[in-house]
């Protein structure tokens, strides 16, 4: 595998229609996680990619897993476990965006060391860790901390996103005190212009950085790359995720980083006009045009 990413994903309740949760109310399961995003964003562009994690003994697990692995993922290291799988709730009301999770105790909160031996590491070139898997217990977040070391020692790019979610629920606070021990073996930090303010404060992440500013695109090392056109914005969730497969697409390409960040925002823009986190995501041949275009 040329890309190793290590995280939860859950069974997802995704509304048929807009307003807030009430009886009668319709929606499709789907499932969703930052890590299977981004694996299946870069599994659709041609890149070999492993996702290991840990799902329940239960009818929610089982999807996830032939849903990954029908996407081209590499799910050999997934474990099942006697916890059950998490679940997730979307809704959308005008301008209004909710979610609500039921993850506490859950299959990929038993996430530790060992669940990414030194063996899943060999010919992997790029890793890609977040901050909401180190959010889910103790043993996690050492498990992220442990395969940053390792990766960065054997030459792999250590990709991070600290995808701060207060609806865990998670604090400014915990959350960066979370990230000192990572952020050491971080290549690249991926993080959107808010969040960043809010764990690192003016200072910014202490690791090279790529910061997401919406609308606006992106902006790396000081250079703003725009976004390649404008978007109709369907449901924002999962375009973070989507950013990060591009921008790590380039970086395997060996393009230089505002490169990198213009097929970030390629794959991004894409992720925006659906409601799927990742059912809209393009296959190589759909976007091979826009990602060959130098930045706008």
């Amino acid at each position: 595998m040329a890309v190793l990413t290590v995280g939860e994903t859950m069974a997802l309740l995704d509304p048929v229609g807009d307003g807030q949760p009430a009886p009668g109310m319709q929606f499709t399961l789907r499932f969703a996680g930052a890590e299977t995003n981004f694996a299946i964003a870069l599994a659709r562009l041609g890149v070999d990619v492993s996702w290991v994690s840990r799902l329940g003994r239960d009818a929610f697990g089982e999807m996830i897993e032939q849903g990954v692995a029908a996407e081209g993922v590499d799910v050999s290291r997934v474990r099942r476990d006697d916890a059950r799988t998490g679940l997730f709730v979307k809704w959308r009301g005008g301008e209004e965006r909710g979610v609500a999770y039921y993850r506490a105790g859950s299959a990929a909160s038993r996430l530790r060391a060992g669940d990414v031996p030194d063996e899943a590491l060999d010919g992997v070139r790029l890793v890609h860790l977040t901050g909401i898997t180190m959010a889910l217990s103790d043993s996690a977040r050492e498990l992220v901390v442990d395969v940053a070391r390792r990766a960065r020692e054997r030459g792999a790019v250590v990709l991070f996103d600290p995808n701060f979610r207060p609806a865990l629920p998670d604090t400014p606070e915990a959350a960066a005190t979370r990230l000192r021990d990572v952020m050491p073996h971080v290549d690249w930090c991926l993080t959107g212009q808010d969040e960043a303010r809010l764990l690192w404060g003016e200072t910014g992440p202490p690791a090279r950085a790529v910061l997401r500013v919406g609308p606006c695109g992106a902006v790396v090392d000081g250079i703003h790359v725009p976004p390649p056109r404008e978007v109709a914005v369907v449901d924002a969730i999962g375009a973070g995720d989507a950013f990060a497969a591009g921008f790590a697409y380039g970086l395997l390409a060996g393009w230089e980083p505002t490169r990198c960040a213009h097929a970030g925002n390629v794959l991004a823009a894409r992720a925006l006009e659906g409601t799927g986190d990742w059912e809209t995501l393009p296959r190589f041949a759909e976007v091979a045009g826009a990602l060959a275009a130098p930045p706008p």
